[in-house]
C-alpha cells in the first residue's frame, strides 16, 4: 500500500544508499526526470543533482541530511534540470536515505513574472512621474505669462472687457492649482515627498487660513463658525506649509459645496507629552452633502463623489486624495460623515512637536481675537431645514437673498448678483418645475449683465414665491 501511495504522489521520491546509488524511485520521478523506472535505478544520485555533487570529495550522505529542507537543480535525462525542493528522510534500514523533492518550476516562473510585471510597473511608474513632472512644470511658463499680460490689461479695461479679463485670471488660478495638485500627487507617488520640521505660530497661521477663505464666503453669503482651543500651544514644529494645504483643500470643499447656511472649523488638543502635541481638526458644512457610497470612494485618486461633481463645480478629483496622505505623513488619521443634502464633517488628527519659543503652554490674546473679528460671534444655525421650499428657514432666506439680489443688480456688482442668483435657485429647487424655470430665466438675464431684463425677472420670480409661500 505504501508502496502504491508513493507512486501515485506528485512528490519525486527516491531511495539510495550510503554511496549514492538509487534504489528505487516512484512513477513520478521517473516522469519528471525524463527515464525509465528500471533504467533510473540504475543511476547515481550525483547523476540527478549534479550540480550541488560536481565536487567530487561531496558525500551524498553528508550533503542531503535528514529533515533538512534545501533548493537544488535536478537534471533530466536529456541534459536539462528544473528547480525542486527537498528534503531527506533515514530509512528503515540503516545506510538508505528516502529524498522526497517538489518540482517548483511553475512557482519560480510565477516568482520570476511578478518580479518582472513589478519592475516594469516601477519603470512606468517613474517614467509617467518624470513626464508628469516635466510637462507640469513646463505648463507654469505659458500660464504665468498669460497672467502677468492679463493683470496689467485689467486696470486699462471696464465693463464687459473688465469681466473678461477677471475670467482670465480665474482660469489661470484654477490651472496652477491643478498644476500643483498634479505635482504633490506624483511626488507622494513616487515617495519623493518628505514632511518638513520647522517651528511656526500655530494662531498665526491660523488667522491666515481663514482669511484666505473669507472673501468667497462673504460672497456666497455664509456664515463661518469658528472654536480654537486655548490650550493648543502657541508656538508648535512641523510642516505649517503642509496643515495649511489640508485645510485649505477641505475648508474650500466646504465652500465650494455650500450654497446656503453655513461652514465651520474647530481646532482642539487631544493629547500632549513632554515634547509631542495631536491636534485634532474639524472642517463642517451644510452643503450638498453625500451618500455613503460616494463616501466610500472619496479619498480615492482622481475621483469625486460624484461625476455631475466634476461638471458643476470643476477640480480634479485629486485634492483629498493629497490631504488623506498628507495627513498620514504627520501621523493622524481622516475620516468623514455625511448626509445626502444635510452637509458634511471632515475630522482628521496630526502629530506636532512642541515648540521652544516662548511658553508653549500659553495662547496669545491677540492671535484668537484675531479669528473671533474674522469670523463674527459664532452663530446657531436656523431651525428648519433651509432646502425644503416653504419652510420658515427656506423662506427666511429667499426673503434675504432676493432683496440682496436685486440691490446688486441696482448697484452693478453683476459678480455678487450671479452668486445670489445661485443660490436663490437652490433655495427654490424642491419647488414646482415652473419655479425652477422662472428662476432659471432670471440667472440667464443676470450672467448677460442685462439690467431690465433682469429686474424683470426678479420681479416676476418674487411674484411666484408669494403666491406659492405667503408674503415675505
Amino acid at each position: 500500500m505504501s508502496a502504491l501511495i508513493a507512486h501515485e504522489t506528485v512528490e519525486l521520491v527516491l531511495a539510495f544508499n550510503e554511496g549514492g546509488n538509487i534504489l528505487w524511485a516512484n512513477q513520478t520521478a521517473a516522469d519528471k526526470l525524463e527515464y525509465e523506472r528500471d533504467s533510473l535505478t540504475e543511476c547515481d544520485i550525483k547523476q540527478i543533482f549534479r550540480q550541488e555533487f560536481r565536487n567530487a570529495d561531496v558525500k551524498p550522505f553528508e550533503k542531503l541530511q535528514p529533515g533538512e529542507l534545501q533548493e537544488m537543480a535536478a537534471y533530466r535525462q536529456n541534459g536539462s534540470c528544473f528547480p525542486v525542493r527537498v528534503r531527506a528522510f533515514s530509512g528503515k534500514e540503516e545506510g538508505i536515505r528516502i529524498l522526497l523533492a517538489e518540482d517548483i518550476s511553475d512557482r519560480k516562473n510565477m516568482d520570476l513574472r511578478s518580479r518582472k510585471i513589478r519592475q516594469d510597473e516601477e519603470e512606468n511608474i517613474r517614467v509617467r512621474n518624470d513626464f508628469v513632472s516635466n510637462v507640469t512644470h513646463e505648463l507654469r511658463t505659458p500660464v504665468n505669462g498669460i497672467r502677468g499680460h492679463a493683470t496689467t490689461l485689467l486696470d486699462g479695461v471696464d465693463g464687459e472687457q473688465k469681466k473678461t479679463v477677471e475670467l482670465i485670471l480665474y482660469c489661470c488660478d484654477n490651472i496652477s492649482a491643478i498644476i500643483n495638485n498634479i505635482l504633490d500627487y506624483g511626488k507622494l507617488g513616487s515617495g519623493k515627498f518628505t514632511i518638513e520640521e520647522k517651528e511656526f505660530d500655530f494662531y498665526t497661521m491660523m488667522d491666515r487660513v481663514i482669511a484666505t477663505h473669507m472673501a468667497e464666503i462673504n460672497k456666497k453669503e455664509l456664515r463661518l463658525n469658528v472654536e480654537v482651543d486655548q490650550k493648543i500651544p502657541q508656538f508648535l514644529v512641523g510642516d505649517e506649509l503642509r496643515l495649511v494645504q489640508i485645510l485649505n483643500n477641505l475648508l474650500s470643499n466646504a465652500v465650494k459645496f455650500t450654497m446656503i447656511g453655513s461652514v465651520g472649523i474647530v481646532a482642539g488638543k487631544t493629547k500632549q507629552t513632554q515634547d509631542e502635541v495631536e491636534l485634532f481638526f474639524m472642517v463642517k458644512d451644510s452643503g450638498i452633502g453625500m451618500t455613503q457610497k460616494e463616501q466610500d470612494k472619496l479619498f480615492q485618486s482622481f475621483t469625486q463623489a460624484d461625476a455631475s461633481i466634476t461638471r458643476r463645480f470643476g477640480g480634479t478629483g485629486l485634492g483629498l486624495a493629497i490631504t488623506k496622505q498628507l495627513v498620514e505623513l504627520m501621523q493622524g488619521s481622516i475620516q468623514v460623515e455625511s448626509e445626502k443634502g444635510k452637509g458634511s464633517t471632515f475630522s482628521f488628527s496630526v502629530r506636532m512637536k512642541l515648540g521652544k519659543s516662548g511658553d508653549a503652554g500659553s495662547t496669545p490674546q491677540g492671535a484668537y481675537q484675531s479669528l473671533i473679528s474674522l469670523a463674527g460671534e459664532p452663530q446657531q444655525d436656523q431651525e428648519g431645514d433651509f432646502s425644503r421650499f416653504g419652510e420658515p428657514a427656506n423662506k427666511e432666506e429667499l426673503k434675504k437673498r432676493m432683496d440682496k439680489l436685486i440691490l446688486s443688480i441696482e448697484l452693478g456688482t453683476w459678480d455678487k448678483a450671479e452668486v445670489l442668483a445661485s443660490t436663490v435657485k437652490e433655495l427654490v429647487k424642491n419647488s414646482d418645475d415652473e419655479m425652477r424655470r422662472l428662476v432659471l430665466r432670471m440667472e440667464m438675464a443676470i450672467r448677460k449683465s442685462n439690467y431690465q431684463k433682469s429686474i424683470d425677472a426678479c420681479g416676476v420670480v418674487k411674484e411666484a414665491i408669494i403666491k406659492r409661500v405667503g408674503e415675505f
